[in-house]
């Protein structure tokens, strides 16, 4: 929206201290510099707020506002947060914009968080009422950009290319799970870059993170070199783990006896791998590594196409 401050802090316009940022979101600090720490998670696509937010953004929103509160418990000495988000200006909306606001938490630092401030007050222990509150402007007065330094969420290493073999980076999204489910795959060698995605009406999530392989090897010449990076243990470990030697051993089923599951595309990916020097790596999912973040976009752009 042209006159959204958050739209225009998402396109670069005015600048911003950023804790996190993927494909769907956009974490910074609050200007206000009211509580240390006090973040803002927003879409990055506009929408006016939590209600009129569709479900897959709404999702990745509530996703990156676990990992930051994560993050800062674990890695950066507080010991909780607060989550919270005001819909409408009845509530105390002050950006028509999405936003969820995180505030970091140390133990009996007496802040009181309401919808409408951020304060520090006394409770009387007798009725649990509130005597005093006043307004909180983070009394340390840290500068953000010295608080920015230590709260941001740092980058997964990200492989972007290798002169000596194509990389290759997917994902698969399922709605329902069965229900409407997509792929997508980019490879990249020697600075080309190509995308591919698709989908199916009636899946599962994990026959759509091996269709996002099965489609990203053949797009690949035989007899190349290829490194895989997939957020899905299901498909890395097959080969990493030796599961797939088992069942090939064990005509083709599992531990407990039953038949391995999509044995059909499971075949057609060995075939793949056996014409191809492959070399499977883990990345973590709803993270920071960006070529996995878009593969996981372009995977539930599928199924929303699917939904519609």
């Amino acid at each position: 929206m042209k006159d959204c401050i958050f739209c225009k802090i998402v396109s670069g316009e005015i600048p911003c201290f950023k804790i996190y940022e993927d494909d769907f979101v956009l974490a910074f600090l609050d200007i206000e510099n009211d509580a240390y720490g006090h973040t803002l998670v927003i879409s990055k696509k506009h929408y006016e707020s939590l209600v009129t937010c569709d479900g897959t953004t709404l999702s990745r929103v509530f996703d990156a506002v676990k990992k930051i509160g994560n993050h800062y418990v674990k890695n950066c000495g507080f010991d909780g947060f607060n989550v919270f988000n005001n819909t409408s200006a009845a509530a105390a909306q002050s950006v028509m914009h999405f936003h969820v606001h995180i505030i970091p938490r140390k133990e009996n630092d007496n802040i009181i968080v309401s919808n409408r401030m951020i304060g520090k007050g006394e409770f009387n222990e007798a009725d649990g009422k509130l005597e005093s509150l006043t307004i909180c402007k983070n009394t340390e007065k840290t500068e953000l950009e010295q608080v920015c330094e230590k709260l941001r969420m740092p980058q997964e290493k990200v492989v972007l290319d290798d002169e000596n073999c194509v990389v290759l980076y997917t994902d698969g999204a399922c709605s329902g799970n069965p229900g409407a489910g997509g792929w997508a795959a980019i490879l990249s060698h020697k600075g080309v870059v190509k995308t591919l995605s698709g989908g199916e009406k009636d899946t599962t999530n994990n026959r759509m993170e091996l269709l996002g392989v099965i489609n990203g090897l053949e797009a690949t010449k035989k007899g190349e070199t290829v490194k895989v990076f997939s957020d899905s243990a299901y498909v890395v470990n097959a080969f990493n783990q030796n599961w797939i030697e088992n069942w090939q051993r064990k005509g083709w089923h599992s531990a407990s006896g039953g038949e391995v599951l999509n044995k059909e595309l499971w075949l057609k990916l060995v075939a793949l791998v056996k014409e191809r020097d492959v070399e499977f790596n883990k990345v973590k999912g709803h993270s920071d590594n960006a070529l996995n973040n878009r593969c996981d976009a372009l995977a539930r752009e599928e199924v929303a196409k699917l939904q519609e």
